[in-house]
């Protein structure tokens, strides 16, 4: 696991546990792809296009993605300077 991946991971897991009580780790790993895939950095391109429109998975990314996305900015600095 590479420096960004691992900031990404810390990212996404402070972000959520200040928003569910119990943090997922389906959660955890559909908002670190999701931090990657703004950064250009996701192992998937279009990640959250892709995973917004799984048949599976659609439902729980919509959730997860959307409490992000007003601070999808924000997340994404704090993962680069992490990463730095």
């Amino acid at each position: 696991m590479n420096d960004l991946r691992k900031a990404a991971d810390a990212s996404a897991r402070e972000f959520l546990s200040g928003i569910y009580a119990k943090v997922r780790e389906f959660d955890v790993t559909l908002a670190r792809n999701a931090i990657l895939d703004c950064l250009f950095s996701a192992e998937e391109p279009d990640f959250i296009r892709d995973v917004a429109e799984h048949p599976l998975y659609a439902s729980d990314a919509r959730r997860v993605i959307g409490r992000m996305k007003p601070n999808m900015v924000e997340l994404a600095g704090r993962t680069l300077r992490a990463a730095a």
